[in-house]
């Protein structure tokens, strides 16, 4: 366990917003929440919980208790001969955790290669690419309460997963502190390349089915990311800021009559998925300076850009402006994937 005070979260969030959490706590262990709590200055403040931040725009500093999980074992906890299942500590890079299973020759997370934040984080927005998402593999999620240090174990039908959301990001939104995640994947010989993504599907076609492998996945998913996104190392930002919107089959079909050209996606609900890019790019936002500072990358429409020392108001205007641009012209609400805090 370590706590810090007067904290500079700059390094702890992919927009690189300078600003300073009243505490920032991380943890490794159960007995470390009830270590915590036992404190009178920690425990009369708000508690709230962050991953890699990678998906989190500050708007200001937090005169807040702000906790990471730091446990980053990963364990074989079951294995037959066409399947394995690996229980991972919450705080391991994502990338890392795929990079794992490359390695090891393991069906299951190819698709979600080069995603920025952590293990813990996954379940909690329910992270997704190229047609995959993690609840797909998920099997257990254990949390530890934030009040109680007590452990608390999901599985996945538990867990309320929906598109980029899930119950710990509702119910028990900085209640519930991810601590290991399971994983069911499939070896080598007993997967096979997931390629709904028809995106993904054209890049492979140089490839026969039988020939795939999850390194030929990996490798291909990288490439393209690294084609639409900025390199959060240059530039801070969040991939994507906002959701691809879902409009229902009445409006789509005036939507339609009015915009023949717009792509779309018809779910198994019969409602109609519209990309939320070709919305934010048909207002003429992509590649686009909203100030020095902010602007929408020339690589992705959705990914909002910290070209410099921005704060996260600047980016949070930033966000407004095409919310209204894109209402005005479509009558579509863009709804937000990053949490603004």
């Amino acid at each position: 366990m370590r706590i810090q005070a007067n904290y500079s979260l700059k390094q702890y969030n992919t927009f690189k917003i300078d600003i300073k959490a009243k505490y920032f706590v991380e943890i490794e262990k159960q007995s470390d929440i009830v270590v915590l709590r036992s404190d009178l200055q920690l425990s009369s403040l708000p508690w709230i919980i962050i991953g890699g931040a990678s998906n989190l725009l500050f708007n200001t500093d937090l005169e807040k208790v702000v906790v990471t999980c730091r446990f980053k074992k990963i364990k074989i906890v079951k294995e037959d001969d066409d399947n394995v299942w690996i229980s991972v500590g919450a705080g391991l890079g994502w990338h890392e955790l795929v990079e794992y299973s490359i390695e090891n020759n393991l069906w299951g997370l190819e698709n979600l290669a080069y995603i920025p934040g952590t293990v813990g984080a996954a379940p909690v927005q329910n992270i997704g690419a190229y047609g995959a998402e993690a609840r797909d593999v998920i099997t257990r999620v254990q949390t530890l309460n934030l009040f109680t240090g007590e452990r608390e174990v999901f599985r996945n039908s538990d867990c309320q997963f929906d598109y980029r959301s899930s119950i710990f990001k509702t119910d028990y939104k900085n209640k519930l502190l991810v601590h290991r995640v399971t994983f069911h994947l499939k070896k080598g010989h007993a997967g096979k390349a997931n390629l709904y993504y028809s995106q993904l599907k054209e890049a492979l076609t140089k490839y026969k089915k039988q020939e795939l492998t999850p390194k030929i996945i990996f490798d291909t998913v990288i490439e393209l990311r690294k084609k639409k996104l900025p390199d959060v190392k240059k530039y801070g930002n969040a991939g994507s800021f906002f959701k691809n919107p879902i409009i229902s089959a009445d409006y789509f079909k005036k939507f339609a009559n009015k915009f023949s050209d717009a792509p779309y996606h018809k779910t198994i609900n019969g409602e109609y998925k519209i990309p939320a890019a070709w919305l934010i790019e048909s207002t003429g936002w992509k590649g686009k300076r909203f100030n020095k500072n902010t602007g929408v990358s020339q690589l992705h429409a959705l990914v909002l850009v910290n070209y410099g020392d921005a704060t996260g108001k600047e980016i949070n205007q930033l966000a407004n402006q095409i919310q209204e641009d894109v209402d005005h012209k479509f009558g579509i609400h863009l709804e937000r994937e990053v949490i603004c805090i």
